[in-house]
């Protein structure tokens, strides 16, 4: 399996964000998604606030509070994430938009890359109906504040591979 360094994070409401600070923090390039230039200055005042509290309670280096933004970027096309290694859902939970979203991730990444989504409602398998390659699919519910909890749920749907759940299993790892 190829090391991850890049991922994706669809969506920057109050998880996504969180999940993009601890992406960052651990070192990971993060190409973040959302559709209003509104929303991404709300993220990276959220994120900035992130960094400071791992740099202050956990011991992050000092260096990470400029380090960051140059690992970050923030984009409102699904079309940029064809760099990513993995992919984070973090939208609505709306099944129709989270199926749009999927619709635009699985066009932009390779048939491999793994798609995570952070509901914490809808089943896997629900969200896999319908999908060009369901077997990449996989819940990663992550626990807010996301950036300092360490809590990360795995949720295997009826057609996702070992690989994928492994993939998602080696992320979560990384993340702490």
């Amino acid at each position: 399996m190829e090391e991850i360094t890049t991922i994706g994070v669809a969506g920057l409401g109050l998880l996504g964000r969180g999940i993009a600070a601890c992406c960052l923090a651990h070192g990971l390039k993060v190409i973040a998604y959302a559709p209003t230039e509104e929303e991404h200055a709300d993220a990276q005042r959220a994120i900035h606030q992130a960094v400071e509290e791992l740099i202050a309670r956990a011991g992050f280096a000092p260096s990470l509070r400029h380090d960051w933004i140059r690992r970050y970027d923030a984009v409102t096309e699904l079309e940029a994430f064809g760099p990513c290694g993995f992919v984070i859902e973090s939208v609505l939970e709306d099944p129709q938009v989270k199926q749009d979203v999927f619709e635009g991730i699985e066009a932009a990444v390779g048939e491999v890359v793994v798609i995570a989504s952070n509901t914490s409602a809808l089943p896997i398998t629900l969200l896999q109906r319908g999908r060009r390659r369901p077997e990449r699919f996989v819940g990663m519910h992550f626990a807010e504040p996301a950036h300092a909890t360490r809590f990360c749920e795995l949720i295997r749907g009826d057609h996702t591979s070992d690989e994928a759940l492994a993939a998602a299993a080696a992320l979560a790892g990384r993340l702490g």
